[in-house]
């Protein structure tokens, strides 16, 4: 064969066989990404649903200490002589994890102080991946929760140890046993159904305010804002891993309960319950 000539032998590609190659490469991953993505956001909503199993755990470790009783919604800082000292500081968003930022320690405790520090020690348990903070806070709190919880007050997951957000013309339908307080102090047995009763969240489970400007959250699968003002006209679903006073943990989607009615968030349901009737049931 003569040097310079072509092999008839065989075939390359010509220019648009390359083409075709490449559209249908892109048509092959714009199908796969989506898969891919949902299946990463599935694994992040399983790593979030193990880290409050730990809580759970370390509640419970807690609670055989205490005689039975759940945390506090409020501990006191230490000092350099590890003596309680100054005013109590709210651990309902904060029962364990990493130190604050300096801007919310008037608020939120250290680390060393939190209810679970001694039985949930690694920092990370308490940090969900898909965290996209709170830009609007009770009003308790200046600055803004971003970006994310873990970042800025060390933990992402909340206590229901009451206090819960109550909008105008609405709240509960039922007079609530000890409003201020729920869990907080209580023995296991003030619990009138542990299987359905919520221990812990995320804050996608339910609304939060700073007096009458009420907020929701979105952070699991949420492709757009994630704070929404009025709950009936978001664009996703607000989805929040879950555990309960039993121990066991799973994710629920809030948005019916949400939206349906959102001046009654709390109402008791097949899967789930956030308070105690005055009533005891």
């Amino acid at each position: 064969m003569k040097p310079g000539s072509r092999n008839e032998g065989g075939k390359g590609f010509t220019l648009i066989e390359l083409l075709v190659v490449i559209a249908i490469i892109s048509i092959l991953a714009s199908m796969l990404l989506p898969s891919l993505a949902g299946a990463k956001r599935r694994a992040r909503v399983t790593e979030c649903i193990n880290n409050l199993r730990q809580m759970g755990i370390g509640i419970e470790l807690y609670s055989q200490d205490a005689n039975g009783h759940f945390p506090p919604a409020a501990v006191q800082e230490l000092d350099a002589q590890r003596q309680q000292t100054g005013p109590l500081r709210n651990v309902r968003r904060a029962l364990g994890g990493n130190d604050p930022r300096p801007e919310f320690l008037d608020v939120v405790p250290s680390a060393r102080v939190r209810p679970l520090y001694r039985y949930v020690q690694a920092p990370k348990a308490f940090r969900c991946a898909e965290d996209r903070g709170q830009p609007l806070l009770p009003c308790e709190i200046a600055p803004r929760q971003t970006p994310s919880n873990y970042d800025t007050i060390g933990c992402s997951y909340s206590y229901n140890a009451g206090s819960l957000t109550t909008i105008g013309g609405g709240g509960f339908r039922r007079a609530v046993d000890d409003p201020a307080l729920g869990l907080s102090g209580k023995d296991q047995g003030w619990v009138p159904n542990p299987s359905l009763f919520i221990l812990a969240h995320e804050p996608p489970a339910r609304p939060y305010s700073c007096g009458a400007d009420v907020r929701w959250y979105q952070w699991h699968f949420s492709q757009g804002a994630t704070e929404i003002s009025d709950p009936r006209a978001a664009a996703g679903r607000f989805v929040s891993p879950v555990l309960f006073v039993d121990g066991h943990v799973k994710q629920h989607d809030f948005t019916r309960a949400l939206t349906t009615d959102p001046t009654y968030p709390y109402e008791e349901t097949s899967d789930w319950m956030w308070y105690k009737a005055a009533d005891g049931r």
